[in-house]
Parts: structure tokens; sequence; C-alpha cells
């Protein structure tokens, strides 16, 4: 189970990285901030994808998201604004 955080750019979904891009469509699990990161760039997670808005979570509750994650072999993206 890998946490690859990625940066989504400017915003713009088109102007995500490749790598990015590709990093989100193999993740089951995708961690955003919805009050940074706009939900155009959630088009590139995989059907059935877990997606969760991080913004009104505490840091233990994100976490626990990873840790839950982590015990079911997935890997999760960990989106965020800006470049990383």
């Amino acid at each position: 189970m890998t946490v690859h955080f990625i940066g989504a750019g400017p915003g713009a979904p088109d102007l995500l990285t490749l790598r990015g891009r590709d990093l989100i469509a193999a993740c089951p699990v995708c961690l955003y901030a919805g009050s940074l990161v706009p939900e155009a760039i959630l088009s590139h997670c995989p059907p059935g994808a877990r997606i969760v808005n991080t913004a009104p979570l505490s840091l233990d509750e994100i976490m626990a998201e990873i840790a839950d994650a982590h015990a079911r072999g997935q890997d999760v993206a960990r989106l965020h604004s800006g470049d990383l």
C-alpha cells in the first residue's frame, strides 16, 4: 500500500500532470480537500473508487481513512492544491 501525494496544479483538470492523472486513475481510494481541489479533478478517479472530501475531517479522521486503506491493501491518492 502506498499513499501518493499529488498536486492538482493550478486547478484545471487538463493541466494535471500525466503522472498525477495516471496515479489517480490507479488508486482505489482518493482523498481530497474539497475547499482546495476542484471536483473536476476527481473525474480521473477510477469507477468505484472511495472518494473522500477531507475538508471537514480532522487529521485523526484522515489518518483513519489511510489506515483503513492500508488494512485493505489499497493505494491512496491524496490530492492537494498546487504543485508538490
